[in-house]
C-alpha cells in the first residue's frame, strides 16, 4: 500500500510540474503615433491619431483635422483600465500656407465614454495650422474646454 502511495505521489508532482505552461509577462503597449504633443492640464497624453483631410471638394481651402489622444492616466494605461479617449476636431481654412482662429469658433473637444460621450465647451484658446508640401502643423495653445487646459503642437497626416 506504501508503494502505490509513493506511486501516485511521483505521478502527482510529475503531473503538475510537467503538465504546468509558462507564458511570457503581458506587455501592455500603448499606441502612439508619434506625431507631436498634447498635454491637458500639464498632463502628456499619447496621440493615437493625428490627419487632416478636406470634407467638402467644392471648398478645397476648408480642412478637418482629426486628433484622438489616450486620456489614461499611467497608473490606468498599467493597470488596464479600458480606454478613455479624447477627440479634438478642427475645422479651419486655410489662406495660403496658413491659418488661425480662436478655438471656440473652430474646434470641437469631445470625451469618449461609452454610452455618452460629453462635448466639453470650449472658452478660450487659438488654434494655428502650417501648411507645406508634405505636412501640416497644428498648434493648440492656451486652449480651455471644461476647465482643461489643452495645448499641442501636432504634424498631421493628410490625404
Amino acid at each position: 500500500m506504501k508503494a502505490i502511495n509513493i506511486i501516485l505521489y511521483i505521478a502527482m508532482a510529475s503531473f503538475f510540474a510537467i503538465g504546468c505552461t509558462k507564458h511570457e509577462d503581458f506587455t501592455n503597449e500603448v499606441f502612439d503615433c508619434e506625431c507631436g504633443t498634447l498635454t491637458i492640464e500639464s498632463r502628456d497624453l499619447s496621440v493615437r491619431l493625428a490627419e487632416g483631410f478636406v470634407p467638402d471638394v467644392s471648398s478645397p481651402d476648408t480642412w478637418r483635422y482629426h486628433i484622438v489622444a489616450d486620456y489614461r492616466t499611467e497608473e490606468e494605461r498599467i493597470n488596464h483600465i479600458p480606454s478613455k479617449d479624447i477627440s479634438l476636431t478642427i475645422d479651419i481654412a486655410h489662406s495660403g500656407l496658413s491659418a488661425s482662429d480662436d478655438a471656440f469658433n473652430v474646434m470641437t473637444a469631445q470625451y469618449i465614454h461609452v454610452p455618452y460621450n460629453p462635448i466639453w465647451d470650449i472658452s478660450q484658446g487659438s488654434v494655428e495650422v502650417s501648411v507645406n508640401d508634405s505636412t501640416h502643423t497644428v498648434t493648440l495653445s492656451n486652449i480651455l474646454a471644461d476647465g482643461n487646459l489643452i495645448n499641442g503642437s501636432l504634424m498631421v497626416d493628410f490625404q
